[in-house]
């Protein structure tokens, strides 16, 4: 970044000789040699200039060739190389790794080396000295690593000192650290002040006001290798919360922010209800996730603090559109307008939290349509109960000719216990059938279907577009009919669904995702089961007239019980399990993340039959995008393991599925 004219000093010239030598050093010239001349023009007209000459030696391009430690003596060596993550010789097999030597990298893996002493109770560990060494040709670079390990530390006695909040008991259960046991001194910091869970010790202060604790561990030497700890700890003062100030909201009305939130004034502060905090405003999906930033102000004189939250509008509303695609089926898809954000009292304004659905559904060459309409009030009487209403009207011609009317009433309720993630929503819904041509598939006539259905669940993800911790767990149980409802049908209808959210590597950008469902359905003899309640799987479930359970790697409803045609004819028990690794590439301003999945399913005509072991497996890649107002974008492509359609004895292969307008 020199220019033609500036001054050139000593300092300027050797720093610039520094920058080129380092820029070698990483991409592995570490012999590299540069040098400066300074020539200077003999022409008057420029008297006092000089010309800048840089010559480069670069030598030649390094490769790690060993990696070798002496004085360990508790490790081997496979054992500590195993933790320099970056400086590690190249196996043969590792054709897309370089050997390179960095020694910012170098420097890193010396700490990490070091770390995994303390971690096995060697506090005293050091690197006495390391050296580098060149072969004959000057390209094979030795590496030397001679280590003191010390004594391997165990603890003997823990106390406690200035605790009078919590007793000793309490806080050595939190520290999770019993006589005997070998030092590791980061998982003792990390119970101290540090853990993700929250379950740390200073977590206890901070959780009940005391804002200002310090915990301070002093460790005394006993012996050749013991340690006793003291941890002095300052409670100091109890901190309310004064204030809860929320700012960046250009839509949503505060109140429906402040009736999320875990923290309200006259609460003691507690860092957890913080976090709860910011959680609920995530789920709420009318904000920014990356841009929610919780800041305190503390008032001494009156031991309270004011908490402040920023938050950054995006939009919510969409278009609700989706579109599929089979070879069997043609095209199946849903056009309609979903309002996230609405506003019953202000609908041009919105931001009441409210939600109003408008769809269109239609598929398989127009064999089928329905239109609906929905209304939800998740804070019903401003109280954690929701309501929803919902109207539908429905004609399918495929071989028969059938129309349903009906609606739907739901009533919801966040719950105080077990603990506040846990949820019962309880819906009424009512079904009237017209069949003009049943074929044999339905009773022609008019009839009705009165259902019941309770769903207890609890769900603890952080994100809702891309969850990175938590789970969702359901239990779905549906009445139908008799003997405690009126109507033509009788059946029950059960539903567990258990979803994991696992980060890797302490990502919050890599994440594994893990799912099993299992339904079954009980009814007596002789009574009647509309063929659209029974279990159907495969494709990707969108816009069907059908509730089809999604299964990549084979055509829409091709997988479960057959008849005599070799027709499907739906099931009455399922089972399916999903794993699936999931990368976010971004999640500010377009959501984008990639997967690769692996799939196993099946539907049998009952639970006699089912067999847990008899799966119709897959696995594939895909791709997500959300892009506002349009909703999802999806792509997946897939291969399914066994010969289920057409049948002949072949495994189904490769299948690309196509989704749009469904979430996350």
């Amino acid at each position: 970044n020199l220019i033609r004219g500036q001054l050139l000093t000593p300092v300027e010239v050797d720093k610039i000789v520094k920058t080129i030598k380092k820029l070698y050093e990483e991409d592995g010239y570490l012999q590299a040699v540069v040098s400066s001349e300074l020539v200077e023009l003999k022409d008057a007209n420029v008297a006092g200039k000089v010309i800048l000459r840089l010559h480069m030696d670069e030598g030649k391009q390094v490769r790690i060739a060993q990696v070798s430690f002496e004085g360990n003596e508790a490790f081997d060596e496979g054992d500590l190389q195993g933790e320099m993550k970056e400086t590690k010789v190249k196996k043969w097999w590792q054709f897309w790794k370089k050997a390179r030597f960095d020694r910012k990298k170098y420097e890193e893996d010396k700490k990490s080396l070091l770390l995994f002493y303390q971690k096995n109770g060697y506090r005293d560990a050091e690197i006495v000295v390391d050296s580098l060494s060149y072969d004959q040709t000057k390209e094979n670079l030795y590496i030397r690593i001679k280590v003191h390990e010390g004594a391997q530390y165990r603890l003997r006695n823990i106390t406690w000192e200035g605790n009078r909040v919590y007793p000793a008991e309490l806080l050595n259960a939190r520290l999770g650290f019993e006589k005997g046991d070998v030092f590791n001194a980061e998982k003792f910091e990390t119970n101290l002040r540090g853990s993700q869970e929250q379950s740390d010790v200073a977590a206890l202060y901070l959780d009940n006001g005391y804002l200002t604790v310090g915990l301070e561990p002093e460790y005394t030497l006993v012996g050749d290798d013991s340690l006793d700890v003291k941890i002095r700890i300052y409670e100091r003062n109890q901190f309310k919360i004064g204030r809860v100030i929320i700012r960046g909201n250009t839509k949503t009305k505060e109140k429906v922010i402040r009736r999320e939130l875990f923290t309200r004034p006259g609460d003691y502060f507690s860092r957890a209800a913080i976090i709860r905090s910011v959680r609920q405003l995530s789920l709420l999906n009318y904000f920014n996730p990356e841009k929610i930033k919780p800041d305190y102000t503390l008032n001494p004189d009156n031991q309270t603090v004011n908490l402040v939250y920023e938050l950054e509008e995006k939009s919510s509303d969409s278009f609700n559109a989706s579109v599929g695609y089979s070879v069997t089926f043609g095209f199946t898809g849903a056009l309609g307008l979903t309002f996230n954000n609405f506003s019953i009292s202000d609908p041009l304004a919105g931001g009441g939290g409210q939600n109003l659905n408008f769809d269109w559904q239609f598929g398989e060459s127009n064999r089928f349509r329905t239109f609906s309409i929905s209304f939800l009030e998740p804070w019903f009487l401003d109280t954690p109960t929701s309501f929803g209403v919902s109207m539908f009207d429905s004609r399918t011609v495929l071989g028969f000719d059938e129309r349903r009317t009906g609606g739907s009433l739901r009533l919801g309720r966040r719950f105080k216990w077990p603990d506040n993630y846990f949820r019962g929503d309880w819906t009424f819904s009512f079904q009237r059938y017209d069949v003009k041509e049943g074929q044999g598939l339905l009773p022609e006539g008019t009839y009705s279907q009165f259902n019941l259905r309770q769903t207890l669940s609890r769900s603890s993800i952080d994100n809702p577009l891309f969850p990175t911790s938590g789970s969702n767990f359901s239990l779905s149980i549906e009445l139908s009919g008799r003997p405690f409802l009126p109507g033509n049908t009788s059946y029950q209808k059960y539903l567990v669904v258990a979803d994991w959210h696992t980060p890797l590597f302490s990502s919050n950008r890599l994440v594994l995702f893990s799912s099993a469902l299992i339904g079954a359905i009980g009814h007596r003899q002789n009574t009647i089961i509309p063929f659209t309640e029974l279990f159907w799987m495969g494709g990707t479930g969108l816009a069907s007239y059908y509730a089809t359970t999604p299964l990549r790697g084979y055509e829409d409803r091709s997988v479960g019980p057959r008849n005599a045609r070799e027709q499907i004819v739906g099931g009455k028990a399922l089972a399916k399990y999903t794993a699936e690794l999931r990368f976010s590439l971004s999640l500010h301003p377009i959501p984008i993340y990639f997967l690769a999945f692996t799939e196993a399913g099946n539907v049998w005509r009952g639970l006699k039959t089912m067999d847990p072991f008899d799966l119709r497996r897959s696995a594939g890649i895909g791709a997500r995008l959300l892009i506002n107002p349009i909703g999802l974008i999806g792509f997946d492509y897939a291969y399914g393991f066994d010969d289920v359609f057409p049948i002949d004895g072949k495994p189904d292969g490769w299948h690309f599925h196509f989704q749009f307008g469904r979430g996350f």
